[in-house]
C-alpha cells in the first residue's frame, strides 16, 4: 500500500519515442523508483520496489476497451540491466478492466539502472519503460 505521509510526488510528461504510445508520467516514491505510466488502449502504471534480493514490480493496468485477462505478464514482461533479458520469477495474473498485479525477478543485488519492456499490451507492440527514467530527448 502506498504511504500518503512518506510520499512525495512529482509529475512530468515525457515526449514518446516513435512507435510508443501514449505518454509517460512519473511520481516519486518512497522505494527510490518512480513509478512511470504508458498510456494507449491499457494504461500501465509500473512500480518497481527493491526487497531484499528481489525486484517487485506493481503492475496496475486500467482500461475500458479490452479484458486484462488477455494480458499475461509472465511471458510479456522483462527485464533488461546492462543488455542482459531477465524473465519474471513469478508474475500475477490481471483480469477484468482495472487490475493490480506483481511480477517479480530475483536479483544478486539492487540495480541502480534498468528497463523493463512490455509486449503486445494492447494496442501498443513494445513498451519500453527505463530507470531512471530518461529525459525528454531520450536521454538517461
Amino acid at each position: 500500500m502506498f504511504s500518503t505521509t512518506m510520499r512525495t510526488a512529482v509529475a512530468f510528461v515525457l515526449a514518446t519515442p516513435a512507435g510508443v504510445a501514449g505518454s509517460v508520467v512519473l511520481h516519486a516514491q518512497d522505494s527510490g523508483y518512480v513509478t512511470q505510466t504508458s498510456k494507449g488502449r491499457v494504461t500501465l502504471e509500473l512500480w518497481p520496489q527493491w526487497r531484499d534480493t528481489v525486484l517487485v514490480v506493481q503492475v496496475r493496468a486500467n482500461t475500458h476497451a479490452v479484458e486484462l485477462s488477455t494480458v499475461n505478464l509472465g511471458e510479456q514482461a522483462r527485464l533488461v540491466i546492462a543488455g542482459t533479458t531477465i524473465a519474471p520469477f513469478s508474475a500475477g495474473q490481471l483480469s477484468g478492466h482495472h487490475a493490480v498485479a506483481e511480477v517479480v525477478f530475483r536479483l544478486d543485488r539492487r540495480p541502480s539502472s534498468f528497463a523493463i519492456t512490455m509486449r503486445d499490451v494492447p494496442d501498443v507492440p513494445l513498451r519500453t519503460l527505463t530507470w531512471p527514467p530518461a529525459d525528454a530527448d531520450g536521454r538517461p
